[in-house]
């Protein structure tokens, strides 16, 4: 057979019918030869509704700008971590229920908080408007105020008090 002699046939589609549209099916068992067929009829069904949870986007938050606009409620868990530690690329804060931990991308801990304690540890600057504390150690405690006895004391290093502000009964 050459080209011009082969015979062509159209494809077959079939038909699919939208939901809400009455579809006949043919069931075709037979017991005896002399039984009737009728098509049985399905019942419309409609399309899957998508579930968008438009409401917590739209008011709490926003993507564009990528900012919580709302407050969250949380439920228990036992730990967070955000952001993924990289040796030189990036750091990680991991928050559990015994303190908060960063890192930056050196793994230097820039700043701890721990749960359990209550003890802080800053790398950076600490600023405020006020600080209220009991007793106040700078650098390897060569020099303490002293809040409570109301009193600045500055040690040499062997750890002999040298400098006194303030009052100290039986002092230098």
């Amino acid at each position: 057979m050459t080209e011009e002699q082969k015979i062509y046939y159209p494809e077959t589609i079939e038909d699919n019918h939208f939901p809400g549209e009455e579809v006949e099916t043919f069931i075709a068992t037979q017991e005896k030869s002399n039984e009737m067929y009728e098509p049985l009829k399905t019942k419309a069904q409609a399309f899957p509704l998508r579930k968008v949870a438009h409401e917590v986007i739209g008011s709490a938050l926003n993507t564009k700008s990528r900012k919580i606009l709302a407050e969250f409620e949380f439920t228990q868990s036992g730990s967070l971590q955000i952001g993924e530690y990289e040796n030189g690329v990036s750091g990680d804060i991991k928050i559990s229920p015994n303190g908060i931990v960063a890192r930056n991308e050196s793994g230097i801990t820039t700043f701890a908080l721990d749960g359990t304690t209550g003890d802080a540890v800053f790398k950076g600057t600490v600023q405020t408007g006020t600080l209220i504390s009991g007793i106040v150690a700078v650098g390897d405690n060569n020099v303490v105020i002293d809040g409570e006895n109301k009193n600045i004391v500055v040690y040499d290093e062997s750890g002999i008090a040298r400098i006194l502000i303030g009052f100290q009964a039986g002092g230098f």
